[in-house]
Protein backbone atom coordinates (compact mmCIF):
# COMPACT_ATOMS: atom_id res chain seq x y z
CA UNK A 1 0.00 0.00 0.00
CA UNK A 2 2.71 2.14 0.95
CA UNK A 3 4.45 1.75 -2.62
CA UNK A 4 1.40 2.51 -4.27
CA UNK A 5 0.88 5.85 -2.38
CA UNK A 6 4.41 6.64 -3.03
CA UNK A 7 4.02 5.46 -7.04
CA UNK A 8 1.04 8.02 -7.42
CA UNK A 9 2.60 10.74 -5.89
CA UNK A 10 5.38 10.90 -8.01
CA UNK A 11 2.98 10.33 -10.68
CA UNK A 12 2.26 13.13 -10.40
CA UNK A 13 4.89 15.24 -9.45
CA UNK A 14 5.76 14.61 -5.68
CA UNK A 15 8.53 13.33 -4.44
CA UNK A 16 7.65 11.82 -0.63
CA UNK A 17 9.17 10.17 1.56
CA UNK A 18 8.30 7.00 2.34
CA UNK A 19 9.44 6.96 5.87
CA UNK A 20 6.81 10.06 6.74
CA UNK A 21 3.61 8.53 5.61
CA UNK A 22 1.00 8.66 8.48
CA UNK A 23 -2.06 7.16 8.09
CA UNK A 24 -4.93 9.74 9.65
CA UNK A 25 -8.53 8.56 7.98
CA UNK A 26 -9.68 5.64 6.49
CA UNK A 27 -13.46 7.05 5.83
CA UNK A 28 -15.37 5.38 3.08
CA UNK A 29 -15.12 8.01 -0.03
CA UNK A 30 -10.86 8.69 0.63
CA UNK A 31 -7.91 6.88 2.33
CA UNK A 32 -6.20 10.15 4.00
CA UNK A 33 -2.87 10.39 4.34
CA UNK A 34 -0.07 12.63 5.49
CA UNK A 35 3.62 12.60 4.23
CA UNK A 36 6.81 15.03 3.74
CA UNK A 37 8.34 15.57 0.68
CA UNK A 38 12.05 15.32 -0.01
CA UNK A 39 12.05 18.93 1.10
CA UNK A 40 10.49 18.60 4.29
CA UNK A 41 7.07 20.39 3.49
CA UNK A 42 4.03 17.97 4.89
CA UNK A 43 1.23 17.26 2.34
CA UNK A 44 -2.60 15.75 2.64
CA UNK A 45 -3.01 12.87 -0.19
CA UNK A 46 -6.34 12.32 -0.39
CA UNK A 47 -6.55 9.07 -2.32
CA UNK A 48 -10.35 8.25 -3.71
CA UNK A 49 -11.78 4.88 -3.28
CA UNK A 50 -14.36 5.16 -6.28
CA UNK A 51 -14.54 6.98 -9.49
CA UNK A 52 -18.07 8.67 -8.19
CA UNK A 53 -16.04 10.37 -5.38
CA UNK A 54 -14.60 12.35 -7.87
CA UNK A 55 -17.00 13.91 -9.09
CA UNK A 56 -18.97 14.95 -5.17
CA UNK A 57 -15.87 17.11 -4.70
CA UNK A 58 -16.42 19.28 -7.68
CA UNK A 59 -18.16 21.32 -5.60
CA UNK A 60 -15.57 21.64 -3.12
CA UNK A 61 -12.96 22.49 -5.24
CA UNK A 62 -15.18 25.37 -6.63
CA UNK A 63 -15.70 26.62 -3.41
CA UNK A 64 -12.29 26.37 -2.24
CA UNK A 65 -11.51 28.29 -5.31
CA UNK A 66 -13.55 31.12 -4.59
CA UNK A 67 -12.28 31.18 -0.71
CA UNK A 68 -8.51 30.92 -1.70
CA UNK A 69 -9.28 34.30 -4.31
CA UNK A 70 -10.24 36.11 -0.87
CA UNK A 71 -7.59 38.79 0.44
CA UNK A 72 -7.95 36.84 3.65
CA UNK A 73 -5.67 36.28 6.95
CA UNK A 74 -6.42 32.92 7.32
CA UNK A 75 -5.45 29.65 4.48
CA UNK A 76 -7.72 27.57 3.35
CA UNK A 77 -6.91 24.10 1.43
CA UNK A 78 -5.58 24.31 -1.73
CA UNK A 79 -5.77 21.54 -4.10
CA UNK A 80 -2.23 21.46 -6.15
CA UNK A 81 -3.17 18.40 -8.02
CA UNK A 82 -6.75 17.40 -8.48
CA UNK A 83 -7.28 14.06 -10.24
CA UNK A 84 -9.40 11.16 -10.11
CA UNK A 85 -6.93 9.12 -8.69
CA UNK A 86 -5.32 11.46 -6.55
CA UNK A 87 -6.02 15.06 -4.42
CA UNK A 88 -3.21 16.99 -2.49
CA UNK A 89 -2.55 19.77 -1.05
CA UNK A 90 0.39 21.27 1.49
CA UNK A 91 -0.88 21.63 5.17
CA UNK A 92 -1.89 24.51 6.71
CA UNK A 93 -0.69 26.02 9.29
CA UNK A 94 -1.39 25.65 12.78
CA UNK A 95 -3.66 23.00 15.18
CA UNK A 96 -7.41 22.63 15.28
CA UNK A 97 -8.41 24.85 18.29
CA UNK A 98 -10.15 21.50 19.13
CA UNK A 99 -9.95 17.80 18.41
CA UNK A 100 -11.71 14.82 19.33
CA UNK A 101 -10.91 11.27 20.06
CA UNK A 102 -12.78 8.94 18.04
CA UNK A 103 -12.38 5.96 20.51
CA UNK A 104 -13.63 7.97 23.69
CA UNK A 105 -15.49 10.88 22.42
CA UNK A 106 -13.49 13.06 24.45
CA UNK A 107 -12.68 16.23 23.43
CA UNK A 108 -9.46 18.28 23.67
CA UNK A 109 -8.97 22.17 23.21
CA UNK A 110 -6.15 24.00 23.13
CA UNK A 111 -7.58 27.00 25.04
CA UNK A 112 -10.14 26.94 28.37
CA UNK A 113 -13.27 27.99 26.87
CA UNK A 114 -14.74 29.67 30.20
CA UNK A 115 -12.19 32.08 29.00
CA UNK A 116 -12.16 32.35 25.45
CA UNK A 117 -8.66 34.14 24.17
CA UNK A 118 -9.48 37.41 23.02
CA UNK A 119 -7.29 36.77 19.62
CA UNK A 120 -9.43 34.17 19.12
CA UNK A 121 -12.31 35.55 18.83
CA UNK A 122 -11.24 38.98 17.39
CA UNK A 123 -9.57 37.15 14.28
CA UNK A 124 -12.99 34.94 13.86
CA UNK A 125 -14.61 38.35 13.57
CA UNK A 126 -12.22 39.47 11.19
CA UNK A 127 -12.40 35.92 9.28
CA UNK A 128 -15.82 36.19 8.98
CA UNK A 129 -16.19 39.42 7.80
CA UNK A 130 -13.82 38.62 5.03
CA UNK A 131 -15.41 35.30 3.96
CA UNK A 132 -19.30 36.66 3.81
CA UNK A 133 -17.92 39.65 2.16
CA UNK A 134 -16.85 37.13 -1.18
CA UNK A 135 -18.25 37.56 -4.62
CA UNK A 136 -22.41 36.13 -4.88
CA UNK A 137 -21.85 36.32 -8.58
CA UNK A 138 -18.26 33.88 -8.31
CA UNK A 139 -20.75 31.42 -6.09
CA UNK A 140 -23.81 31.29 -8.34
CA UNK A 141 -21.27 30.93 -11.55
CA UNK A 142 -19.96 28.07 -9.47
CA UNK A 143 -23.54 26.54 -9.17
CA UNK A 144 -23.56 26.76 -5.49
CA UNK A 145 -26.57 27.16 -3.41
CA UNK A 146 -27.68 30.96 -3.37
CA UNK A 147 -30.10 32.32 -0.67
CA UNK A 148 -31.32 35.80 -1.43
CA UNK A 149 -32.47 37.83 2.35
CA UNK A 150 -35.48 38.16 0.64
CA UNK A 151 -36.17 33.88 0.56
CA UNK A 152 -34.85 33.54 4.63
CA UNK A 153 -38.17 33.83 6.03
CA UNK A 154 -40.19 31.61 3.51
CA UNK A 155 -37.68 28.87 3.63
CA UNK A 156 -36.82 28.40 7.17
CA UNK A 157 -41.33 28.17 7.05
CA UNK A 158 -40.92 25.68 4.74
CA UNK A 159 -38.59 23.46 6.75
CA UNK A 160 -40.29 24.15 9.86
CA UNK A 161 -43.94 23.30 8.50
CA UNK A 162 -42.31 20.36 6.99
CA UNK A 163 -40.64 19.25 10.03
CA UNK A 164 -44.15 19.59 11.64
CA UNK A 165 -46.34 17.27 10.18
CA UNK A 166 -43.52 14.26 10.92
CA UNK A 167 -42.53 15.22 14.44
CA UNK A 168 -44.32 16.05 17.32
CA UNK A 169 -42.71 20.13 18.11
CA UNK A 170 -43.49 21.23 21.57
CA UNK A 171 -46.05 23.79 21.75
CA UNK A 172 -43.58 26.25 23.58
CA UNK A 173 -41.10 26.14 20.86
CA UNK A 174 -43.61 26.50 17.96
CA UNK A 175 -44.96 29.70 19.44
CA UNK A 176 -41.28 30.78 19.73
CA UNK A 177 -40.43 30.02 16.27
CA UNK A 178 -43.85 31.84 14.93
CA UNK A 179 -42.96 35.06 17.26
CA UNK A 180 -39.67 34.78 15.86
CA UNK A 181 -40.45 34.50 12.13
CA UNK A 182 -43.25 37.61 12.22
CA UNK A 183 -40.73 39.67 13.35
CA UNK A 184 -39.09 41.28 10.41
CA UNK A 185 -36.41 43.39 12.11
CA UNK A 186 -35.23 40.30 13.60
CA UNK A 187 -34.09 39.26 9.72
CA UNK A 188 -31.00 40.17 7.72
CA UNK A 189 -31.57 42.36 4.92
CA UNK A 190 -28.36 40.47 2.94
CA UNK A 191 -26.87 36.59 2.75
CA UNK A 192 -23.01 36.68 2.68
CA UNK A 193 -21.00 33.61 1.74
CA UNK A 194 -21.12 31.63 4.47
CA UNK A 195 -18.68 27.99 5.69
CA UNK A 196 -21.99 26.60 6.69
CA UNK A 197 -20.45 23.92 9.51
CA UNK A 198 -18.10 26.15 11.29
CA UNK A 199 -17.53 24.78 14.76
CA UNK A 200 -14.19 25.37 16.74
CA UNK A 201 -12.61 22.08 15.30
CA UNK A 202 -12.83 23.49 11.40
CA UNK A 203 -10.64 26.72 12.47
CA UNK A 204 -6.80 26.09 13.16
CA UNK A 205 -4.68 28.24 15.41
CA UNK A 206 -1.22 29.41 16.37
CA UNK A 207 0.00 29.51 19.47
CA UNK A 208 -1.43 32.55 20.04
CA UNK A 209 -4.75 31.22 19.45
CA UNK A 210 -5.23 33.48 16.13
CA UNK A 211 -6.98 31.69 13.27
CA UNK A 212 -4.48 31.04 11.25
CA UNK A 213 -6.46 28.23 8.75
CA UNK A 214 -10.23 27.17 8.15
CA UNK A 215 -10.85 23.71 6.42
CA UNK A 216 -13.82 21.44 5.39
CA UNK A 217 -15.50 23.70 3.06
CA UNK A 218 -18.19 21.30 1.47
CA UNK A 219 -21.44 22.79 3.44
CA UNK A 220 -20.66 26.48 1.95
CA UNK A 221 -23.10 29.00 0.12
CA UNK A 222 -24.95 32.03 -0.01
CA UNK A 223 -27.25 32.36 2.83
CA UNK A 224 -28.15 33.60 6.14
CA UNK A 225 -24.80 34.92 8.03
CA UNK A 226 -25.95 34.05 11.22
CA UNK A 227 -25.20 30.28 10.50
CA UNK A 228 -22.04 30.81 11.11
CA UNK A 229 -22.27 32.37 14.44
CA UNK A 230 -24.44 29.47 16.09
CA UNK A 231 -21.48 26.90 16.86
CA UNK A 232 -19.72 29.78 19.06
CA UNK A 233 -22.64 30.98 21.28
CA UNK A 234 -23.83 27.48 21.72
CA UNK A 235 -20.20 26.92 22.89
CA UNK A 236 -19.23 29.99 24.38
CA UNK A 237 -22.41 31.69 25.74
CA UNK A 238 -23.64 35.37 25.18
CA UNK A 239 -21.23 37.83 26.51
CA UNK A 240 -18.84 36.03 23.94
CA UNK A 241 -21.20 36.39 21.15
CA UNK A 242 -21.22 40.46 21.65
CA UNK A 243 -17.64 40.23 21.15
CA UNK A 244 -17.33 38.22 18.34
CA UNK A 245 -20.43 40.43 16.29
CA UNK A 246 -18.22 43.18 17.73
CA UNK A 247 -15.01 42.54 16.41
CA UNK A 248 -16.88 41.22 13.18
CA UNK A 249 -18.42 44.91 12.70
CA UNK A 250 -15.01 46.62 13.21
CA UNK A 251 -13.90 44.26 10.37
CA UNK A 252 -16.41 45.43 7.93
CA UNK A 253 -18.91 42.39 8.45
CA UNK A 254 -23.08 43.20 8.18
CA UNK A 255 -24.59 43.48 11.06
CA UNK A 256 -28.13 44.67 11.93
CA UNK A 257 -29.69 45.67 15.53
CA UNK A 258 -31.81 42.48 16.52
CA UNK A 259 -28.55 40.42 14.60
CA UNK A 260 -27.91 38.45 18.16
CA UNK A 261 -31.13 37.69 19.45
CA UNK A 262 -31.32 36.45 15.64
CA UNK A 263 -28.76 33.93 16.06
CA UNK A 264 -30.12 32.61 19.16
CA UNK A 265 -33.20 31.99 17.89
CA UNK A 266 -31.71 30.29 15.05
CA UNK A 267 -29.91 27.89 16.91
CA UNK A 268 -33.27 26.86 18.41
CA UNK A 269 -34.07 25.46 14.85
CA UNK A 270 -30.84 22.54 15.69
CA UNK A 271 -33.71 20.13 16.34
CA UNK A 272 -35.17 20.87 12.36
CA UNK A 273 -31.73 20.46 10.88
CA UNK A 274 -30.96 17.35 12.53
CA UNK A 275 -34.59 15.92 11.36
CA UNK A 276 -34.30 16.62 7.92
CA UNK A 277 -30.53 14.64 8.54
CA UNK A 278 -32.48 11.29 9.86
CA UNK A 279 -35.31 12.21 6.80
CA UNK A 280 -32.79 11.87 4.50
CA UNK A 281 -30.36 9.02 5.98
CA UNK A 282 -32.90 6.69 7.07
CA UNK A 283 -30.57 6.71 10.24
CA UNK A 284 -32.63 5.95 13.72
CA UNK A 285 -29.99 7.43 16.13
CA UNK A 286 -30.99 10.82 14.19
CA UNK A 287 -34.85 10.39 14.28
CA UNK A 288 -34.79 9.67 18.28
CA UNK A 289 -32.28 12.71 18.62
CA UNK A 290 -34.69 15.15 16.51
CA UNK A 291 -38.05 13.83 18.43
CA UNK A 292 -36.15 14.68 21.78
CA UNK A 293 -35.09 17.79 20.79
CA UNK A 294 -38.04 18.51 18.96
CA UNK A 295 -40.52 18.12 21.67
CA UNK A 296 -38.07 19.28 24.54
CA UNK A 297 -40.33 21.66 26.77
CA UNK A 298 -39.03 25.45 26.45
CA UNK A 299 -37.70 26.80 29.36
Amino acid sequence: MEKNIIELAKHHQLDIDDTSLEYVNMGLDFQVVFGLDKSGTEWVLRIPRRTDVFEKVQIEKRILDIVNELDSDFQAPRWEVFTEELIAYKTLEGIPAVTTDIETNEQKWVFDIADVPKNYTQSLGQALATLHGASKERAKAAELPVQSAKDLRQSMKERMDKVNERYKVNKSLWERWQKWMEDEDMWPKETGFVHGDLFPGHTLVDEQFTITGIIDWTEAKVADVSNDFTAFYMLFGESQLDELIDAYSKAGGYTWPKMKQHIIELLSTQGITIAEFALTSGLEEYDQLAEQMLSHEEE
